[in-house]
């Protein structure tokens, strides 16, 4: 890794850390219990990036300067603190086939360093990229520190996130602090009973408040456009307090491809200055964003060649004329044409009938389809069983 030199960053809350270049190659932690480690959110800690979280540089398996680490099925039980935390320079570090339980904050969390102390750059490569977190079992963590999740990220790039099962946490399941570089994958995840103990949150969460240089969407390119995160074939319950949707991609999230997930009670949030969020090809059931809605878009519409988008998708509503969807941009519906890819999506509700907020004026969803600002999208009555939702989930997930 490069070398880490005064000011590069805090450990803790604060101090400058070491000059360091050593990596180790290869390590591999198996088939081991980890347990019982002290409290540490009285610890020193910091600020990670510009999301809500603070945390310490902590974890029952702290890793900095690794390359290919494998830590397989280990038993991380009953600690006070986080089991894994993935420091500085990582690469392609994998945590597989792990139980995490009775934790006092979070299971893994990842979290690198800029460039400098006050430098929003990360072309040095200082921080986790290409981490696999697969095939885990999570329940029952935050126990302590309530702003805890099975998985968190700040100034990491390119993590897959895959076929872990995650339930009974206290805020999200997984929480992405920034944009950084992008590139990162969840999929094939099933995640329930999150935000137990919290609200104003989905059952995946993001922010985006800082611009960062980096240059993983091109190699050798610096640039403040991170590569597209992709989500795909997770199913998810948005129960409990996870009030925010389904993936509640909040302040500033850019750059987000959410297609083939099947969401339980929870729809998709788009908030507060972000762009380039794409739902497709999803399957909404009894969906709620603040309310009962297949989407909002809590903003005003983005600039031309920065659209959003809501298509292709199949919304299941619960209640006769229920919303589809709740757009407060003031320009709306003229801004549709330049902020917002809408189309070709299937509304079932009971009765065959429901209503848009477009600008804060209601409009029945039929005619607003029908005068074009919603091309190809059909409200209908013909609401499925549950028999039929289930075929249609398993379908959708790849089940059968």
């Amino acid at each position: 890794p490069p070398a880490r030199a005064g000011g590069a960053g805090p450990r803790g809350g604060g101090g400058a850390e070491p000059a360091t270049s050593a990596t180790v190659l290869g390590v591999v932690v198996s088939h081991l219990d980890m347990r019982d480690t002290r409290p540490t959110y009285m610890e020193p800690r910091a600020n990670p990036s510009g999301g809500d979280w603070a945390l310490e540089r902590s974890g029952a398996l702290l890793a900095d300067g690794s390359d290919q680490l494998v830590v397989d099925s280990v038993r991380f039980l009953q600690l006070d603190s986080n089991g894994v935390l993935l420091s500085g320079y990582n690469r392609a570090a994998t945590v597989a086939h792990c139980e995490f339980s009775s934790l006092g904050q979070s299971a893994v969390a990842s979290w690198g360093f800029t460039d400098g102390m006050l430098s929003n750059e990360g072309l040095r490569g200082d921080f986790p990229r290409g981490t696999s977190i697969v095939h885990n079992w999570c329940h029952d963590i935050g126990l302590l520190q309530k702003q805890s999740s099975f998985y968190f990220q700040a100034i990491t790039a390119e993590a897959t996130v895959g076929s872990n099962v995650i339930f009974n946490v206290p805020r999200a399941a997984v929480n992405f602090n920034d944009g950084f570089g992008g590139g990162s994958r969840l999929q094939a995840n099933l995640m329930f009973n999150t935000c137990r103990e919290s609200g104003d949150h989905g059952a995946f969460n993001s922010w985006d408040r800082l611009p960062y240089v980096t240059d993983v969407r091109q190699p050798g390119v610096a640039s403040t456009l991170p590569a597209w995160n992709d989500f795909e074939r997770n199913f998810i319950v948005s129960n409990y307090g996870a009030d925010g949707g389904c993936f509640d991609n909040d302040d500033g999230s850019s750059f987000y491809e959410l297609h083939h997930n099947l969401c339980v009670f929870g729809g998709f949030k788009s908030d507060f200055d972000g762009n380039r969020k794409l739902s497709h090809h999803n399957l909404y059931v009894y969906p709620k964003v603040y309310g009962a809605a297949c989407f909002k878009e809590m903003q005003a519409l983005p600039p031309d060649g920065c659209a959003e988008g809501f298509y292709n998708n199949t919304c299941v509503l619960d209640q006769p004329n229920g919303t589809y969807f709740d757009i407060a941009d003031s320009a709306c519906p003229g801004s549709l044409a330049y902020g917002m890819r809408l189309g070709n999506n299937t509304i079932l509700v009971p009765g065959g009938a429901a209503r848009v907020s477009c600008g804060h004026h209601v409009h029945d969803a039929a005619a607003f389809a029908a005068d074009g600002y919603d091309h190809g999208t059909t409200i209908s009555g013909d609401v499925p069983t549950v028999a039929e939702l289930v075929e249609w989930a398993e379908t959708l997930l790849g089940m059968n």
